[in-house]
């Protein structure tokens, strides 16, 4: 009820391509493709978030010629996946407060300090070091796509973006956010959901390790040792 009307008459309609991703043994990455329609004027911005973590970076330290684990930090509510797209420049778009509600663009620091107010100085730029690395770390791996991608227009108020996710897309479940701005306020919104999952033997393995990890690890070794045996066998048959 506290929206304005110009939300809730929907100038703004998106489907995503699929709603399901299925990570096998020869998934190298995919491409899901999301559209709609815009009845109204303004400005189109698309985020997918992946499911928010606990993230822990650590600093490795050379001791003795030995490189160990020294300092680390942990970041609550880490999206493990983050890309966006707008319909024209990024940077020329109107931004209002919403921006930064929302979480949108470069100057949104993904990873929010917990309790930030009773850090000292000198702990925030220890802070800022650790989170730096670890956006350099997700986009190294392409989880955290830098480039805002672009939003075609197919004739009338009919649009269209296309969102890659690399072979090293986590699981879990992941949000789709469509929307519509005009002169910076909130005139639509769309959201939905992408599950994205393991199957196969990929799933198998998976299941086993995080939901019965002793038995993961007693498998493990029973592999390791049988796999020790056949090549010994196979060596003193040669």
């Amino acid at each position: 009820f506290l929206l304005p009307f110009s939300v809730s008459s929907n100038p703004l309609v998106a489907e995503i391509s699929s709603h399901d991703i299925t990570i096998h043994t020869s998934f190298s990455g995919t491409e899901l493709i999301l559209f709609g329609v815009r009845d109204a004027p303004g400005d189109i911005v698309v985020v997918v978030r992946g499911p928010e973590r606990l993230a822990t970076i650590r600093k490795k330290e050379r001791v003795f010629g030995i490189w160990v684990n020294r300092q680390s930090e942990q970041f609550e509510h880490v999206p493990a996946f983050y890309a966006m797209a707008s319909s024209r420049d990024y940077e020329s778009i109107p931004k209002s407060i919403y921006f930064d509600a929302l979480g949108y663009g470069e100057a949104i620091h993904p990873f929010r300090l917990s309790r930030e107010d009773f850090l000292s100085e000198d702990e925030r730029a220890q802070r800022e070091v650790f989170a730096r690395a670890l956006l350099r770390e997700f986009r190294t791996k392409r989880l955290y796509q830098k480039e805002v991608h672009p939003i075609t227009f197919v004739g009338g108020g009919l649009f269209r973006t296309t969102i890659p996710f690399p072979d090293t897309t986590p699981t879990g479940v992941y949000t789709a956010e469509v929307y519509l701005f005009s002169y910076g306020e909130v005139a639509s919104v769309y959201t939905t959901s992408i599950h994205v999952y393991k199957s196969g033997f990929d799933a198998f393995i998976y299941q086993l390790a995080h939901h019965s990890p002793r038995l993961y690890g007693v498998t493990a070794i029973l592999l390791a040792v049988f796999g020790g045996w056949v090549a010994i066998r196979l060596f003193r048959k040669t």
